[in-house]
Formats: structure tokens, sequence, C-alpha cells
């Protein structure tokens, strides 16, 4: 059946609509903004000798990378490195920014790097090829021969010169940084949402499993029949939730 709510009851309807908002709202909402701005807390603070020695290290990085003529990883190293920069100016005052952000680009750097660090610490793998002769068959079409050859060499050789070595120093380097980026950036966003009282990952784990808080109606509280609860408290709660809401008291209408 149809209900038309009359002209008068128009406060009543906004009074509706106002407690009714309310359910999708939770009291222990986060504010809208959710980055504070300022110094990081103490804990940050105290590490800021580890995060000048990252500095030092992605520079040394990036000399070694630029002398081993890896321009892609001396980009990257770079970027890094500005990133690290704009995080420490100010005080740190720009750490909340950035110490997420800097944290996941620590992780996926640290994992491209370590996978080849890994396959070629027993040694060294190059491969060249080289053309043997051309021939031609009885049909005319011409052949050309090529040489495969691979040569495995150790990590650090002196006889294959001071750029192989520069970039085997180069690839040790290099997770070493993103390993210690990624602790520092990841340390600093946990002390930040400790200190702003925000939701970390060890409080969300916490939290999963737990019975969800009762939703809130018309401002009561509405938990519902539950074990072991009287039949007067459910009496109870269900008249609360019936006069969240007002009876139409006008004349009912039939649609043909």
């Amino acid at each position: 059946a149809l209900k038309f709510l009359p002209a008068s009851g128009s406060r009543q309807h906004e009074a509706y609509h106002s407690d009714t908002e309310q359910l999708f709202i939770p009291r222990n909402a986060a504010p809208p903004q959710m980055v504070a701005s300022g110094p990081p807390p103490q804990a940050v603070l105290d590490q800021r000798w580890l995060w000048r020695l990252l500095l030092v290290l992605l520079v040394i990085t990036f000399a070694l990378r630029l002398i081993g003529l890896d321009i892609a990883g001396a980009l990257l190293t770079m970027l890094m490195l500005c990133f690290g920069v704009i995080m420490l100016r100010d005080g740190m005052a720009e750490m909340a920014n950035y110490a997420l952000v800097y944290t996941m680009l620590c992780g996926l750097n640290f994992f491209f790097d370590i996978l080849p660090l890994i396959t070629e610490l027993g040694g060294r793998t190059t491969r060249s090829t080289a053309p043997v002769g051309m021939s031609t068959d009885i049909h005319g079409v011409k052949e050309t021969t090529f040489t495969l050859t691979t040569k495995t060499t150790p990590f650090f050789d002196r006889e294959q010169g001071l750029i192989y070595n520069v970039q085997s120093l180069a690839m040790i380097a290099s997770p070493i940084c993103m390993a210690l980026g990624g602790y520092l950036a990841f340390t600093a966003h946990t002390e930040m949402q400790l200190r702003d009282g925000l939701p970390t990952l060890d409080n969300d784990l916490g939290e999963f499993g737990r019975q969800p808080p009762a939703a809130v109606l018309g401002g009561r509280g509405w938990t519902g029949p539950t074990e072991g609860s009287s039949p007067s408290n459910n009496n109870r709660a269900s008249q609360s939730v019936r006069e969240s809401f007002e009876r139409f008291q006008g004349t009912g209408h039939k649609l043909s």
C-alpha cells in the first residue's frame, strides 16, 4: 500500500531523515583528513641518522650504476634519493605524506634487485654470438651460421675490468639500500598511525573475527534478540525502534 506524508509532517520527515543518516556513519569513523601535518613522533626523529645513512648509500649506488653504464638503474636510484631528501627536509615535516609510498617503492625495487643477485652470486653468465660463415644451398637460399658462446665468470674478477666489478658491486649495494629504506619508511608510517590513533595492520588483524558493534538506528542501539535475553528486553528494543517511525494519520487513497 502506498502512503503519502501530509505537508504538515515535513519536520517529522526531516527528523526521520537525519536519524537514518546515523545508521551509515559509525561513531568511531576517522576524520576526513587521514594524514596529520607537522613533525613525526620522537621515535621517528631518533632514526634520522639512519635516514642520512640511507641517503649516503643511495648516492654511492647512483655513482656505481652510472659508472657501470646502467642508466635505467641510475635514474631509478636518483628517484629514490629525491624522495628521501624531500622526506627529510624541514625536520621531516613531509614524512607522513610519503612514508607509505616510499615503503611500497622500496619493496618493489628490492624484489627486482634481489632476484638477479641470487641467480648470479655464484658466477655471472654472459652470452655472445658471432657469425661463422655464409653458405648457399642448392635452392639458392643463403644461410648464415652463428656461434653462441656462454661464459661464466666469478662475481668479482680482476680480469674483467673496472666496469664489470663496479656492476657487481652495484648489484649488492642496491638491495641493501632498498631493504633499509623500506624498513625505515614502514617504521615511520606505523609510528605516525599510532600517534594519530588510526588503525594499523596489527590492530586490523586483532579485530578480525570479533562481533561488529551494533548498528545505530535513530540514535538508539539495536542489537536484536540474543541468546539469554529476556522477552521484556526484546520488547523494549522493538518499542524503541517503532518510536523512530511516524504512523500515517491522513486519509488513504486507492490508485485505480
